[in-house]
């Protein structure tokens, strides 16, 4: 399980400095904005691409055949997709929320202030990723990429289609964070599941 999360940072080494300086600018902007929720989620999702990028350099490389013949089981390989992804994504989280409490420290607010928005950005991220991966090891990163967009339109159509509903959601940043611990077990659930599905699906998947 290591040697398969080091190939995925070595591999993606070039990536991931990309997405950092990419994120930097972004955490910049927050910060001389007057808001840093939405760079925090942002940058959350952002990482979530590089598990996508990690399925088709292995696609173009030859890595997912070769890897097949390592002394490593398949379930092992569907964790550390899943490994590299959630530690990409608390690390954009990480840095944000070290960030935050900066600001609020500058600005003479609690030092925690917002920091449960960091916590909802992994959780959200979690949840698209979810459903994302075991599409990724059914068809790939190359056949699956209509698939990937319709799931990134859906939660635009959902908002969009509750607008026209007039169905508004008042939730207070104080319920919102009421909601967190609840909304934190059902997530690790959702991850457990899709890691279980993906299992299955690499499980019974040819080379």
């Amino acid at each position: 399980m290591k040697g398969l999360l080091k190939n995925e940072f070595l591999t993606m080494r070039r990536v991931i400095l990309l997405y950092a300086g990419v994120l930097l600018l972004y955490y910049l902007l927050g910060v001389f904005g007057t808001k840093m929720a939405g760079v925090q989620v942002f940058s959350v999702f952002f990482c979530t691409m590089l598990v996508i990028s990690s399925f088709s350099y292995g696609e173009k490389s030859g890595w997912n055949t070769y890897v097949n013949v390592l002394p490593v089981s398949r379930g092992q390989i569907v964790m550390s997709k899943y490994l590299f992804a959630l530690i990409c994504m608390a690390g954009a989280a990480a840095f944000g929320l070290l960030i935050q409490c900066a600001m609020n420290m500058k600005n003479g607010n609690p030092v925690f202030q917002d920091a449960w928005v960091a916590g909802m950005a992994v959780m959200i991220a979690s949840l698209f990723l979810s459903v994302v991966l075991p599409v990724l090891f059914k068809v790939g990163a190359e056949k699956s990429r209509v698939v990937l967009i319709l799931i990134f339109l859906i939660p635009f159509v959902v908002a969009l289609l509750a607008e026209k509903a007039g169905i508004q959601l008042n939730l207070s940043p104080e319920r919102l964070h009421s909601l967190l611990p609840a909304a934190g077990l059902g997530t690790v659930a959702v991850v457990l599941l899709s890691c279980a599905v993906s299992m299955g699906i690499y499980g019974r998947k040819e080379f």
